[in-house]
């Protein structure tokens, strides 16, 4: 890999490089040297001078090697036009090439993204496939690689694109400026090379002061910070000592030295712009100066203001490629740090065979002399001879650590020996194609690493591009069984919702199997299981907010974390006198959560659980608690606004169901249902769409399929209720045919890496290690792999859970090859015998 990224860039889009640079100096020089001609003319035309007599964009150049008397070297003849025509015609000229120029400088840019664009892919694809090819041991190589091209990526402004064309546009300026001048007057040449060399340089030492001075700001805030948080963390021992002067003392040195420092460094910068301001004052009038020189031939104002021109467009450009020299310079540590990394890495990638082998249909595994290690799981292997026949069943027996799962990832070819060689139908593993390989040999040996999208992609991870719109295999089903991800996936259909303008066969069919659960609730004498949203009644399974809603909240207006300081709220809550019930409610639920739960710290699963309010409010419920024993006395003003604001929060958050603090009654279930029916008809149309409200006759398309079903909630009161109301439900929506939207639902919810979830989507944290299991084995199955190896944990589950899952895979696998991994023989009892059993311990296979 080229160690300069401006090689780099051009071996990776020279062709796009080659056309930006053609099209700005053959066209963007000749159209600014024509629109420089035509300013030069409108000035000759404008203060009357001798060459205004002069043809049309003539261009003559005194040569010094003639004799005085031969005149100028006409370039150019032009074309002889009275003074008002030459006016109109410079007009036009000016702007084709103002408009031509604006054309040319889109297409440039075009041409300069996509060369960017196209070395940012090749470096992306070099480093993405050695990261591929990587192996194991080499995790911590690619991890640098990674971070070093995340850091080029995130600070390259445009160096790629610009790196060639700057410099080639920087030289076709400065040459056009010396070329203007020339044709003004041959002695300007010099002063206007001087010049040109003498803003370059005062302009390189103001960009290396300009950086000194941002890295000096950078590095005392990040000090001053420091020292503030060392304050803070010191703060107990200040109090307690009375060293508040000795703090202020130490902060204000520390300030005074940045601020000298910093005083040193525009001082510097302010010296180092010195010599530009001087420069532009002082080459203006050097250049008129030796314009005025009488020893030689007059100058021309137009000639003059032409060759001005040209010498600001040059130190314009100049200006630009230094900037993009510092960038240059700032990267290129960091460009070369992965010019030298990367070849490394991919020195570590195993090499490829000359030939890819075909893979077989079937024949023996076969493994001898062989020794490797696992960096993942720490186990290693030596000295291992075994062949057994597939297709065919292989139990591998042995505890964790003992080098069977090691010796599962190595039959697999995921691992790859030291020693020795695994081969299948007498061909080396490493012959074949990896991608083949992984598609006909399957390793599920770990918890699934999940991706960014749906859980059916999760699932079809290896199976089916992720951004296509892959078919579902018509085993799926079968394999969420096997699996035991169907309760998730079904879980997660039924927290799914439905849209009823894109489904409306399916809305039809929700609404439908409303009413068929509610005749078999009645049926089966559990109606009292499920309480239903009935417009007239209080709900007892909701919360106070949910109640006064009496729908789901449409985006973030309602959303219960902003549903007590939205003021239409207020102003219902008002108007039905129930504000300051409410506060005085909020009140009695801060009282009570901070005696029950005074004991326990904030990160106690209980407090999670039940508690109304995050761990991070707690001291502030407590604190409004001591200064108010009763509710009576609230503080005026902003603090108590804010006071009860906060304590209504907590009462719309509050279920009697679920909290059971005695503080809701009839009564007060009846002004709730009043307010609620407030609520609704007295809304503004503003908000109309920001609240959908229960219809019995319609589908609630925020609601969750499950809510939609039972339109109400399961009685949380009764014991049994939810596994009962859930079985009923199921046996409903399969006979209404509705199953397999509840599957579907179940597989678009989104999966988000890193995170808790919750609603539509699925978060890391809400996936068990169980079921991420289930989901590496599942993206296996999903394959129809020749041979499935099985190398999950299992020593944390009993023989009589795995047995029957054993028993299950097996009859999937049946006439395809399997190997397995069991924590001990005592699974094997009563099931059928396998065709091969090995034994694995102290890292070498013991028995077969």
């Amino acid at each position: 890999m080229d160690r300069e990224p401006i090689v780099f860039t051009w071996r990776s889009a020279p062709a796009e490089h080659g056309a930006a640079i053609a099209l700005t100096l053959g066209l963007g020089g000749p159209l600014a040297l024509l629109a420089l001609l035509c300013l030069r003319d409108l000035v000759g035309v404008l203060v009357a001078a001798p060459d205004h007599a002069d043809a049309f964009l003539r261009v003559a150049a005194l040569l010094p090697w003639r004799p005085p008397g031969e005149g100028a070297f006409v370039l150019f003849a032009g074309w002889p036009l009275a003074p008002a025509e030459r006016v109109r015609l410079a007009l036009v000229l000016l702007s084709g090439a103002a408009l031509a120029s604006a054309a040319l400088g889109w297409g440039v840019a075009r041409l300069c993204f996509v060369a960017q664009s196209r070395t940012v892919e090749r470096l992306n694809a070099r480093v993405t496939e050695a990261i591929l090819r990587a192996p194991p041991a080499a995790r911590d190589d690619a991890r640098a690689v990674a971070q070093s091209v995340g850091d080029l990526l995130a600070r390259i402004d445009t160096l790629f694109g610009l790196g060639l064309l700057v410099p080639a546009m920087a030289l076709g300026t400065a040459l056009l400026a010396l070329g203007l001048a020339w044709l003004a007057a041959p002695r300007l040449v010099p002063t206007v090379a001087v010049g040109l060399l003498a803003a370059g340089l005062v302009r390189a030492l103001i960009q290396r002061r300009m950086r000194a001075r941002t890295a000096l700001r950078l590095r005392s805030g990040a000090t001053f910070e420091r020292a503030l948080a060392d304050l803070i963390r010191r703060m107990p021992a200040v109090r307690a000592h009375g060293a508040a002067a000795f703090e202020r003392a130490r902060l204000a040195a520390k300030g005074q030295a940045a601020r000298t420092h910093l005083e040193r460094s525009e001082s510097a910068l302010a010296s180092a712009r010195a010599p530009s301001m001087a420069l532009g004052i002082l080459l203006p009038a050097i250049v008129v100066a030796v314009a005025l020189w009488r020893d030689g031939a007059p100058v021309a104002p137009g000639a003059l203001v032409a060759a001005g021109g040209g010498f600001a467009l040059a130190v314009v450009a100049l200006a630009v490629a230094l900037h993009l020299h510092t960038v240059h310079r700032d990267l290129l540590a960091t460009f070369r740090g992965i010019a030298q990394a990367l070849p490394a890495l991919e020195a570590r990638t195993p090499p490829r065979p000359a030939r890819v082998a075909a893979f077989p249909e079937g024949g023996a595994l076969s493994a001898q002399g062989v020794g490797a290690y696992d960096p993942v799981t720490g186990e290693r292997l030596a000295a291992v001879d075994l062949t057994v026949a597939m297709p065919g069943h292989v139990a591998i027996l042995g505890e964790r650590g003992g080098g069977g799962r090691a010796l599962a990832a190595l039959l697999a070819g995921q691992l790859e020996p030291t020693a020795g060689a695994v081969t299948y139908g007498g061909t080396d593993l490493r012959a074949f194609a990896p991608e083949e390989r992984a598609r006909r040999i399957a390793l599920a040996g770990a918890e699934a690493i999940l991706v960014e999208g749906s859980l059916r992609q999760n699932i079809l991870y290896g199976a089916a591009p992720l951004h296509a719109a892959e078919g579902e295999p018509d085993d799926l089903r079968a394999i969420l069984a096997l699996t035991g991800l169907d309760a998730i996936v079904y879980d997660r259909g039924l927290e799914g919702t439905v849209d009823p303008r894109a489904e409306p066969a399916v809305a039809r069919a929700v609404v439908v199997a409303r009413d068929a659960v509610r005749a078999a609730l009645a049926a089966d004498k559990a109606g009292r299981l499920v309480e239903p949203f009935d417009p007239a009644r209080y709900n007892h399974q909701a919360t106070v907010g949910e109640n006064i809603l009496f729908g789901e909240a449409v985006g973030p207006a309602f959303a219960p974390e902003r549903i007590a300081a939205h003021p239409y709220l207020r102003a219902v809550l008002e108007a039905e006198d129930l504000v300051r019930p409410l506060a005085e409610v909020g009140l009695q639920v801060a009282r009570s959560l901070g005696e029950i739960f005074s004991d326990l710290p904030d990160d106690h699963p209980l407090f999670d659980a039940f508690s109304l309010f995050p761990a991070s409010e707690r001291g502030f419920f407590e604190d409004l608690v001591a200064r108010m024993p009763e509710a009576k006395g609230w503080r005026r003003g902003p603090a108590g606004q804010r006071d009860r604001k906060r304590l209504i929060g907590l009462a719309l958050r509050y279920s009697e169901t679920r909290h059971r603090l005695g503080l809701v009654d009839a009564a007060f279930e009846a002004r709730i249902v009043a307010a609620r029916h407030s609520f609704a008809r007295l809304m503004p149309p503003s908000l109309r769409d920001s609240v959908e409200f229960y219809d019995p006759a319609t589908l609630t398309a925020a609601a969750s399929l499950e809510e939609n079903i039972l339109f109400g909630r399961i009685n949380g009161e009764e014991a049994g209720a939810e596994a009962r109301v859930r079985a009923l439900v199921r046996r409903v929506l399969a006979d209404e045919g509705l199953e397999p939207t509840v599957y579907r639902l179940g597989l678009d919810s989104r999966v988000e890496p890193g995170m808790g979830g919750g609603g539509a989507s699925l978060g890391e944290n809400a996936i068990g290690p169980r079921e991420r299991i289930a989901i590496d084995l599942a993206r296996c199955l999903v394959r129809r792999p020749d041979i499935a190896v099985v190398a999950i944990a299992l020593e944390d589950r009993k023989p009589e859970e795995i047995r029957p899952r054993l028993a299950a895979l097996r009859a999937a696998r049946a006439g395809r090859g399997l190997i397995v991994c069991l924590p001990d023989a005592g699974v094997l009892d009563g099931a059928a015998p396998f065709d091969t059993v090995l034994r694995v311990e102290r890292n070498t296979v013991v028995a077969g």
